[in-house]
């Protein structure tokens, strides 16, 4: 019985820093370190947003295949002109079909790009904004039959 529990006791310490070892290797970055300073940026950004009356459209409905995204930015109320807008599109449970485009301008504040679904599921499709001292970014989720 006594060596029974020295081998389950042995067992428990090895799994134990096992599992200490995985963690500590595989650790996932969670914990901001200059977090006060990247909170402030982030509050001055979205006040900034907020002063600007930034507004994206949703994207139309997509489908399966090849889609043409039409966005329209606005800043109080106008065209929100040579801005740099980018478009993820991801699928939630394959990031190797995840990806990035930029989009053209076409007109004053409507802005295009091709994007490719290639198969059924819910899809991530974010549109990050950029111009000067402004970066944002809105998200939708799609369910692609």
């Amino acid at each position: 019985m006594k060596l029974f529990l020295y081998i389950l006791y042995s067992v428990f310490i090895c799994a134990m820093g096992i599992g200490i070892y995985v963690a500590y290797r595989d650790t996932e970055g969670l914990v901001e370190t200059n977090y006060y300073e990247t909170g402030t940026k982030f509050f001055q950004s979205k006040a900034f947003e907020a002063k600007l009356e930034i507004a994206i459209s949703k994207p139309e409905a997509l489908k399966k295949g090849n889609n043409t995204i039409h966005i329209s930015v606005t800043s109080q109320g106008k065209p929100l002109e040579n801005a740099n807008l980018h478009l993820f599109v991801g699928n939630l449970s394959k990031a190797a079909y995840d990806y990035t485009k930029s989009m053209q301008e076409l007109s004053p504040g409507h802005y295009q790009v091709n994007a490719e679904i290639p198969f059924k599921g819910i899809w991530l499709v974010r549109i990050d904004l950029d111009k000067q001292q402004l970066t944002t970014s809105r998200k939708w989720f799609y369910n692609i039959n």
